[in-house]
């Protein structure tokens, strides 16, 4: 069986934050998601700002199937990093949790995330969801390489 942990995760990423955008209704960007910084040590929005909401959901479903179960105190530190202070030596810092406690619930009405006294898990609708995108994306790459296609068997 092809799972997601079979797929190169940037491209598996970009193919599920599309599927999301054009196949869960429930998942949709805020107004202020398109003006607004990730965290308050980037510089800049993101560069993608149509896009970025969908990439971040596309990110927590693969870490919700790596990690099995995620709250959002773990996620501000995967998507954490370093904040500049100028003279001083750098300091790591955790990321902000509203926009990820956003897509938790917006995934949660969509019937792909269950909440439980862990954090967030996938549901079994979400899971086949990711397991047959993995299985399509696995097929395209093994038509560029054939030496993948003993895995289909």
């Amino acid at each position: 069986m092809i799972t997601v942990n079979m797929v190169p995760p940037n491209i598996y990423i970009e193919k599920l934050a599309e599927y999301v955008k054009n196949n869960v209704k429930e998942v949709q960007p805020p107004e202020w998601s398109f003006f607004a910084k990730t965290a308050s040590f980037k510089e800049r929005v993101p560069d993608d700002v149509e896009n970025w909401w969908y990439m971040r959901t596309a990110s927590l479903l693969r870490k919700l199937y790596v990690y099995n179960s995620m709250g959002l105190s773990k996620s501000k530190t995967v998507y954490g990093g370093l904040k500049r202070r100028g003279s001083k030596p750098p300091r790591s810092v955790k990321a902000p949790a509203h926009s990820t406690r956003l897509i938790f619930q917006q995934l949660e009405n969509a019937g792909l995330v269950t909440k439980t006294n862990y954090g967030r898990k996938l549901s079994p609708k979400g899971r086949s969801i990711l397991d047959k995108l993995a299985r399509e994306i696995f097929i395209e790459l093994s038509n560029q390489n054939t030496s993948l296609k003993k895995y289909l068997e």
